[in-house]
Parts: structure tokens; C-alpha cells; sequence
């Protein structure tokens, strides 16, 4: 997914809070999941969320205002109770390279927020992306 860094995502620096990458994973790993056929929006109506039960976000520069950035998703684990989704997050103008390394770490709960399975259909779904 491609973004520009908006100038209400940064402090008087102009320098992007690290808050917003967390937005940015999550807009990407939707999109990503849409690119694969996979709509949150049908897994909600389900009954199943996607809770977020770890974050990790490795900062290795500063992206700032009006940047173009690319957040790039890829599936590293997943089990019918855990799912871990990778991340890098690329400036792809004036000076290129990764700004952030990340992970998430998803479980699989009702609306209750008690830990469920994932739906066979999504489970045999993402290992099949998973897979080389």
C-alpha cells in the first residue's frame, strides 16, 4: 500500500509521530487481506475480530511531512489461534530506504472478546499465502 505522510500525522518537526505507523499497518494488513480475497469487513460480520494481542515497531528513520511511503505485509505465521503479520515501511522518494521494520500479533475472538478459532475458510485461506 502506498500513502503520503499527511501533515496532521507529524509534530512541529514535520516529523511523523510514531503513533501514525500504527495506522498505516493496520490500513495496509486490510488492504492487504483484500488484495487476497479476504475482507475484515465479512470476518467481523462473522462474529470473528482480529484482536491485536502484540506490537513491535522498529524505527530506523524519521518519515516526514509529504513523504511517499510504501507499507509492505507479509504473513509470517499462521495458526487457528494466532496469526503474525510482518512489515516494512519504505520511503520511496528523495532519500529511499526502510523507515520501520513491525510485527503484529492477531488472535481470533467473539464479541465477548474470549479467543475463538478462526473460520476454517480464512485459516486455509491464509496458509495458502503462506505457502511457497
Amino acid at each position: 500500500m502506498q500513502l503520503r505522510v499527511r501533515f496532521a500525522e507529524t509534530d512541529q518537526m514535520r516529523v511523523a509521530h510514531h503513533a501514525a505507523y500504527v495506522v498505516w499497518l493496520e490500513a495496509a494488513r486490510v488492504e492487504w487481506l483484500r488484495g487476497h480475497g479476504l475482507r475484515y469487513r465479512d470476518l467481523d460480520a462473522s462474529g470473528v475480530s482480529l484482536a491485536v494481542a502484540g506490537l513491535t515497531v522498529r524505527y530506523r528513520a524519521a518519515a516526514r511531512f509529504d513523504d511517499l511511503l510504501r507499507v509492505e505485509v507479509t504473513l509470517r505465521d499462521a495458526r487457528s489461534r494466532r496469526l503474525v503479520i510482518g512489515y516494512r515501511v519504505l520511503r520511496l522518494e528523495d532519500e529511499p530506504g526502510v523507515l520501520a521494520t513491525a510485527e503484529t500479533v492477531h488472535v481470533p475472538t467473539d464479541a465477548r472478546g474470549r479467543a475463538v478459532r478462526l473460520p476454517d475458510g480464512w485459516l486455509q485461506a491464509l496458509r495458502a499465502i503462506a505457502a511457497p
